[in-house]
């Protein structure tokens, strides 16, 4: 990844939170060769999560976001449907999907042996007031 592209998606992780609650960054951000957006999810058992999202117009897609204490930077992958980003660290495995506004968090475990787990579900994207 370029340095500047990463000072960008630094800037936008740094939004990123579970609790408590405040209003995610201003929507949707442009700059040469890239757009960025943030979005607040409420997931299952009141549960709030920001995700930032960094898009690079030679197609690379990124998404951060924070969880149990620790900032995670994830990146897209193909997908049957939707969009499913894994973590770039593999010790620290994280896997957010999205499909429309919808998405869930699960964590898989840089084992062979392991069975993917949803630490957060049915998280739906909440509408930025007007």
């Amino acid at each position: 990844m370029r340095l500047p592209a990463l000072f960008a998606l630094t800037a936008l992780v740094s939004g990123c939170q579970l609790l408590p609650p405040k209003p995610p960054a201003s929507g949707a951000v442009q700059g040469p060769g890239y757009s960025s957006e943030t979005v607040r999810y409420r997931c299952d058992g009141g549960a709030i999560i920001d995700v930032a999202y960094l898009e690079f117009g030679h197609g690379d897609s990124f998404a951060a976001l924070h969880h149990d204490g620790r900032t995670a930077l994830l990146k897209a992958r193909t997908s049957a449907s939707g969009v499913r980003y894994i973590a770039l660290d593999e010790q620290h495995s994280l896997r957010w999907f999205t499909k429309g506004d919808e998405g869930f968090l699960s964590f898989l475990a840089a084992d062979h042996t392991a069975k993917e787990r949803v630490l957060l579900a049915n998280c739906k994207a909440e509408k930025a007031a007007r």
